[in-house]
């Protein structure tokens, strides 16, 4: 006669977590290297830096919005810089990435991924597609 109201409870307390959905919706992709399970590039060249420092485009087309007191840092950055991408362990609002641009001095900037362009291919690649007679 126990075994009746045990079975009941685990019914109800198993319905509401049948009712839930299986999985948690999938994080959105970053750039086109942090939709496979490969390791992302461990930095990529700047393609333009614009408004002052407030936005950093990268060779993959990938267009970072830079956090306001990192931006005298980044307006000083070339294109062909090479810059890393890595999270921020703690990010400062909702700038979760960190670029790091070596050189004399290690520069960092806080970003956020705001958009997206064709990339940009440097003067010593070629573009992929048949060669241009």
């Amino acid at each position: 006669m126990r075994i009746l109201p045990i079975a009941a409870l685990l019914a109800c307390l198993s319905a509401p977590l049948a009712a839930q959905e299986p999985y948690a919706s999938a994080p959105s992709c970053l750039s086109d290297w942090s939709c496979t399970p490969t390791r992302p590039p461990l930095g990529l060249y700047v393609s333009a830096v614009d408004a002052g420092g407030r936005y950093v485009t990268l060779e993959d087309g990938s267009v970072w919005e830079v956090e306001i007191s990192d931006r005298a840092t980044t307006a000083s950055w070339q294109p062909s810089d090479f810059v890393g991408v890595r999270p921020i362990a703690a990010p400062q609002a909702d700038y979760e990435h960190l670029l790091t641009r070596a050189g004399d001095l290690d520069q960092r900037a806080a970003v956020r991924l705001t958009g997206r362009r064709a990339p940009a291919y440097r003067a010593d690649d070629t573009p992929p597609g048949p060669a241009a007679e």
